[in-house]
């Protein structure tokens, strides 16, 4: 099985139709609930920005 890689532009009509259509078929997965509050939450502003790996394991501890 081969994996292609491709870019669509989803401003444009004929973006949006491809990704409606490969949804509908199954070949592009939404992705669950969980996914999207972690990013609404960044979207928000609510996460944590860490200069070092250390930082961060001190932010979440």
């Amino acid at each position: 099985m081969a994996t292609y890689t491709i870019r669509v532009n989803e401003r444009t009509k004929a973006g949006r139709g491809l990704i409606t259509y490969l949804r509908t078929l199954g070949v592009i997965e939404e992705p669950n609930d969980v996914t999207m509050r972690a990013v609404a939450e960044i979207e928000s502003g609510k996460g944590i920005r860490c200069n070092t790996f250390e930082e961060y394991l001190q932010a979440v501890q």
